[in-house]
């Protein structure tokens, strides 16, 4: 690194209101913050670098791009920060005042917002007067207005029959002519109908999917990426087969007998990207936006159905309660959400966790399996019974190894113990070494900024340092990469592990403590996989 960095940071947010103004866009900023160095002699010879927020709100600090530039100005890289106004490094008046007046000047870092006329340089020793603090106050109460009204516009044209959605749903396309909104695709259509019409006889979903799978028909996945979607699918999986839950998603939606819903989901507070779900109650259902693809009463007609199959299945399930099982001479109670193994047992094939059947006999089941027949995958139904025996032998013989394990401790922890102790002397060295180089930069800088010495000598001077910083880097990064767990994290292990070699029944938190997954495989063969697996590998093999 030749220079110190001078940082273009620039920011837009839908959130925030930015779209509304072009002057806003990324484009634009970057022009403004250009053409204002060039025009500015004093910033040649800076190594300039953006840091860039697109779509992230002003409200807080989280963000990718402003971390970047505070890790680099922390580690004394960045020398001037310029933006285009006091919003566009945030709108939190409290923390962008506390950057500027107080971590800023402590660390020399010139921060500058070119449309504020506001450069810090000009208040070297002082603070910023209040004009500063009161547009950034403002900033901050028209963030929370901006909200509101952006919020409010956005349902208003919901309401109206805008669709507003990057993508449109399956059987539905964007309109070639509104981009707002939408139109049927006869093709995916005719899947949907299928859909809704397959269920309505059989009543089964599972017996949907599989129609549709030896059929060949295409997932709403497999569509998408056929009609050239470059949408990122959250599950991408080798095999996109159909199954019962996205036909349960597709019979639920009610977007096909032409209704819009939204307001499902409601940020938390302006500027935070978390979201939480609302109850069906809350949500906006706006009726005859666009063109139905099923009738209203066939919709009605399979969702009744549906609710039925539900009602009859929870019923059974209140009435398996009151029956119990014997394990180990202990009760336990059968169909109970107390089950240790429930939610860990998984199919070793697909990998996906397998389905709980609360019977009398409480078993499980690999619902890809049952749905599509899929290669690989558990093939049989495997009693919880049988399943709760079989990691409790698992975490006996574990118990057993773990005593030898004990033995093996006190060695190992001589050993590292040693280890830790060169590697923390050769660590603190080489941060010392990088902490005096550091330091010797500010000193330069501040030297230059007096006149005591001149540019050349200054950037010559530094770019020994820095290539004398990086060396002393890489021997930091090396003494990291080969750190290894701590003992203490072992020690624990033994320690949850003890006593158990005679276990005689399990409890849910005994599980949740040591047992990552259960993996069901087809002839009857059971894999449990244990939190602490690769350590205790790792310890047998140092």
């Amino acid at each position: 690194m030749l220079f110190m960095i001078l940082a273009l940071y620039l920011r837009l947010s839908k959130e925030d209101g930015d779209m509304v103004d072009e002057s806003n866009s990324i484009t634009n900023q970057r022009l403004i913050l250009r053409k204002f160095v060039e025009q500015k002699p004093e910033f040649a010879g800076f190594e300039i670098k953006e840091y860039i927020d697109d779509g992230f709100s002003g409200k807080n600090f989280e963000r990718p791009g402003v971390q970047e530039l505070l890790e680099d100005v922390k580690s004394g890289k960045v020398s001037i920060i310029i933006v285009k106004d006091f919003s566009r490094f945030g709108r939190n008046h409290i923390e962008v005042g506390n950057y500027i007046e107080k971590i800023f000047p402590l660390l020399d870092v010139r921060f500058i917002a070119v449309n504020n006329s506001f450069d810090s340089k000009d208040y070297k020793g002082t603070t910023p007067d209040m004009d500063v603090a009161f547009e950034n106050l403002m900033y901050d109460y028209f963030s929370e207005e901006n909200s509101v009204k952006i919020k409010n516009d956005l349902m208003g044209r919901r309401k109206r029959g805008k669709y507003l959605a990057t993508f449109a749903a399956f059987g539905y396309k964007k309109s070639p002519t509104d981009h707002n909104r939408i139109v049927i695709d006869e093709e995916a259509a005719a899947i949907v109908r299928m859909i809704f019409e397959k269920y309505a006889e059989c009543g089964i979903k599972a017996e949907v999917a599989r129609y549709l799978n030896q059929k060949d028909i295409p997932t709403p996945q497999i569509y998408a990426v056929k009609s050239g979607s470059t949408y990122q699918w959250k599950y991408q999986g080798e095999k996109k087969v159909w199954n019962g839950s996205i036909i349960g998603r597709i019979l639920k939606n009610e977007i096909y007998v032409g209704n819009t819903v939204f307001h499902k989901k409601e940020t938390i507070e302006v500027g935070s990207r978390r979201t939480k779900c609302l109850s069906k109650d809350e949500w906006e259902v706006c009726e005859g936006t666009h063109e139905p693809i099923i009738s209203k009463e066939l919709f009605e007609y399979v969702n009744s159905m549906d609710a039925r199959t539900s009602s009859i299945k929870k019923l059974a399930d209140r009435e398996n309660l009151d029956k119990t099982v014997y394990c180990e001479g202990e009760k336990r109670k059968r169909g109970s959400a107390d089950s240790p193994v429930k939610g860990l047992v998984k199919c070793g094939g697909c990998r996906h966790n397998m389905q709980r059947r609360s019977r009398l006999n409480a078993s499980y089941y690999c619902r890809y399996y049952y749905e599509t027949k899929q290669e690989g995958c558990c093939p049989e139904n495997v009693k919880e019974t049988e399943l709760i025996a079989v990691v409790l032998s698992a975490i006996r013989n574990q118990a057993m190894l773990a005593g030898e394990m004990g033995r093996l401790q006190d060695l190992y922890n001589n050993q590292f113990q040693e280890r830790v102790k060169a590697d923390q002397e050769q660590k603190e060295q080489l941060q010392e070494q990088i902490q005096k180089l550091t330091d010797s930069n500010f000193s330069l800088y501040e030297s230059y900024a007096k006149g005591e010495i001149d540019a050349d000598c200054f950037l010559q001077k530094k770019e020994n340092n820095n290539k004398q910083i990086e060396i002393y880097e890489a021997e930091l990064r090396a003494c990291h990469s080969k750190e290894t767990a701590v003992p203490d994290e072992k020690s624990d292990l033994l320690n949850l592990l003890k006593g158990k070699e005679n276990l005689t029944d399990l409890t849910k938190e005994v599980v949740r403590q040591l047992v990552d997954a259960v993996y069901v495989y087809g002839g009857n063969r059971v894999e449990v996989v244990f939190k602490f697996q690769d350590k205790s590998v790792e310890t047998l093999k140092n």
